[in-house]
């Protein structure tokens, strides 16, 4: 069974992170995101995304800009309950299917 290859404006929509749920100043927001989208276009490659890396890289950058104990867990079809401090939660999609969880406790 051949795969269809997806509409324009989906792939598009596919592009931008979705976040979906955060308790972040729209300011840090934005920065965590864009921190995201850089570390996760960077380490992907022909083979797809290097899922560890990625994580480790999203979690140092967070910790120099925000100081230490920050966590990132990265994936495809999970779920999550953590207690973070307030202020420090995301989850987020990106690329249609990457979910990832970043916060600090």
């Amino acid at each position: 069974m051949a795969s269809k290859a997806l509409p324009a404006n989906i792939k598009k929509a596919m592009q931008k992170a979705l976040v979906k749920t955060t308790d972040m100043s729209p300011e840090q927001e934005q920065e965590v995101v864009d921190c995201i989208v850089g570390v996760i276009d960077k380490q992907t490659g022909p083979e797809g995304l290097n899922i560890e890396p990625a994580a480790k890289a999203i979690k140092d950058a967070l910790d120099k800009s925000y100081g230490a104990q920050w966590h990132c867990i990265m994936g495809k079809g999970f779920s999550y309950d953590v207690t973070a401090q307030t202020g420090s939660l995301m989850f987020v999609f990106y690329q249609g299917e990457i979910a990832v969880l970043v916060f600090k406790c």
